[in-house]
């Protein structure tokens, strides 16, 4: 919490040093002519402030006429300086953003060629798995029918096992 008395007082003593300035200006309107030199010395003189306060921002744009010409040449340049600042950092944010979307660009297709040569692979293999499914298919289709014509013929099969028509190997 700021000190409200205190407060009170620098604004009293801000517009009493204003008064002061505007009653000297005036002054010396009066006493040299409308298109006077006026400098911070004189005032001095005739407003009985320090040189240092006639040159606060509050009093200095009273009577020092090139001051705030500069001062807003001065509040320009600043905005401007800031705005290009900001111009640059966002024009680095949009490079970087740019750099990000074609890395990612990058990566889809990457991972689109890739997705298409499984997609390759996975025709190709169930093409073999169909060439073999109908190999085995003959294979199982000709060992019935062997199996059927030696029933016809009165031969017993049941002795023929896995293994004997295999050999010794275990198949799993």
């Amino acid at each position: 919490m700021p000190n409200e008395g205190l407060q009170l007082l620098q604004q009293k003593k801000r517009e009493d040093s204003i008064e002061r300035v505007s009653w000297a200006l005036q002054y010396l309107k009066d006493l040299e002519g409308p298109h006077c030199r006026i400098t911070a010395v004189k005032l001095a003189d005739i407003a009985g402030l320090s040189r240092a306060a006639l040159y606060k921002p509050h009093l200095r744009i009273l009577w020092d006429k090139n001051w705030s010409k500069s001062e807003k040449e001065r509040k320009a340049k600043k905005e401007s300086e800031h705005y290009n600042q900001e111009k640059q950092q966002l024009e680095k944010e949009i490079i970087h953003l740019e750099k990000k979307l074609q890395k990612g660009d990058n990566q889809i297709t990457r991972l689109t060629q890739l997705i298409e040569k499984e997609k390759a692979r996975a025709n190709v293999y169930r093409g073999d798995y169909e060439e073999l499914k109908e190999k085995h298919q003959r294979l199982l289709l000709h060992n019935l029918r062997l199996l059927r014509k030696l029933h016809v013929l009165g031969i017993d099969t049941s002795d023929l096992t896995d293994q004997s028509l295999y050999g010794d190997e275990d198949i799993d």
